[in-house]
């Protein structure tokens, strides 16, 4: 019995560093509660809380926008928190028991491989509640995030825990100094910062309710366009709505009011498309001096949401929200750019690809990220969303400018300090000049 509360307690408490507590100095007690009881059934058990408790509230996307009744969510659901359970934490506990003596690195270091392997694998990965990202949450080391990749970082945690629970001190010492040098060390490294940009970031507030209703939806077309025309007044350098941000098609002829605005100055936004066959793309166009300047299609599409791999097709009869039709995923992976600016535009959940964003920012010096968490409401799933725009910020030394419909819409300075930012379901405009 004690082992059962002990492993619940561990779960639990590697939970809370990704809730909306963000308690990101629990995620040392919980790991020390794992490796001190290294079992299959410790970590079984702990590691269904945590990912049950963390991810539960992706069934608000399911029930209350899906269509999918409570009891057939929470059973689909279950069964995948079983498997991720099984393959993130069972498999290295058997493993380290049957042919590493149980040893504490062993488990460290598989858990770290369970980690990396599905942010890739199947489906394109789920890149999610990954240990190494909470270090954009503590003071300092954070920091260090510029040298250190996401994987590395979750084996350095592991590697914390384990050093204190067999009383290494003098190991553990020897990683913080090193990690405290790097940190400071990044602060001699200058950002890649676009100087006295204007910005105007528009949360567009509309109910998730109401995006699945193209009727319902087209009710706030005056109302979005009407805060484009407001923001223009401020005279910015880049105006930035969110993903799907307008009722209409790109290719439909409501966009020649885009390009009439975008004379005013540019406009950034997301927007669906159909193309090639009514095929469907999900994309970022920017607008400038009454030209169409670039687009962007979202490369890294989201299982379940927006295509449904083989062979789960029979989801597409369960949730209705999808309609039965699979997104196409982009092909190019570049920047959109105009005079000075070189941005980086990754849509929704591509910012969780930790190496793609490698690839993504490479050659930019704005980050951008347009996203619509109205799916998930004001929950634990859009602050973990919302985290990535830090780690995005403190890795690659950029301003990232998230852009919300729902909330919270953001800037977010190199240091991965939120500089401004717009609550939940607040409609309007923020103004800022990056410097």
């Amino acid at each position: 019995m004690k082992t059962v509360f002990l492993s619940i307690l561990a779960g639990l408490l590697l939970y809370i560093p990704f809730s909306k507590l963000n308690l990101w100095f629990l995620l040392f007690p919980s790991l020390l509660l794992f490796l001190k009881y290294r079992s299959f059934l410790f970590w079984s058990l702990g590691g269904y809380v945590f990912l049950f408790l963390s991810l539960r509230c992706a069934n608000i996307a399911s029930v209350e926008f899906g269509g999918v009744h409570p009891i057939v969510s929470y059973s689909i659901f279950s069964l995948f928190v079983l498997v991720l359970t099984l393959f993130q934490f069972s498999l290295p506990a058997f493993l380290s028991w049957r042919f590493f003596k149980n040893s504490p690195l062993a488990y460290s270091f598989l858990y770290t491989l369970a980690e990396w392997i599905r942010s890739h694998f199947p489906f394109g990965g789920f890149p999610w509640l990954l240990l190494g990202e909470v270090l954009s949450q503590v003071p300092l080391f954070k920091h260090s995030l510029y040298f250190i990749d996401i994987p590395i970082y979750t084996f350095l945690v592991w590697l914390s825990a384990g050093f204190i629970l067999q009383k290494k001190f003098i190991f553990l010492f020897l990683q913080l100094s090193i990690l405290t040098i790097l940190s400071l060390l990044s602060y001699r490294i200058e950002p890649q910062i676009v100087r006295d940009l204007k910005v105007a970031l528009v949360q567009t507030a509309v109910p998730q309710q109401d995006k699945l209703d193209w009727e319902k939806f087209s009710t706030h077309e005056g109302g979005i366009i009407k805060m484009i025309e407001l923001a223009l007044k401020e005279k910015p350098a880049l105006i930035v709505l969110p993903e799907s941000a307008l009722p209409f098609y790109f290719s439909e002829d409501k966009t020649d009011l885009l390009y009439e605005l975008s004379l005013q100055g540019p406009i950034l936004l997301g927007l669906i498309d159909i193309r090639d066959n009514l095929k469907p793309y999900n994309s970022a166009y920017l607008f400038a001096e009454g030209r169409l300047v670039d687009h962007y299609d979202k490369v890294k599409l989201m299982p379940i949401g927006e295509f449904i791999p083989k062979p789960f097709e029979f989801l597409k009869e369960i949730f209705e929200a999808i309609g039965g039709i699979d997104y196409v995923p982009g092909e190019r992976i570049e920047t959109l750019n105009y005079k000075n600016l070189s941005m980086a535009v990754p849509i929704c959940f591509e910012v969780a690809h930790y190496n793609y964003m490698e690839k993504l920012t490479k050659n930019s010096n704005l980050i951008v990220v347009l996203t619509n968490d109205g799916w998930f409401k004001d929950s634990d799933c859009a602050f973990q969303h919302f985290r990535f725009a830090q780690w995005s910020a403190l890795r690659f030394k950029k301003f990232v400018l998230w852009v919300n419909n729902s909330g919270d819409t953001a800037i977010i300075d190199p240091h991965g300090r939120v500089i401004r930012k717009m609550g939940y379901m607040e409609r309007g405009i923020l103004v800022e000049t990056l410097k």
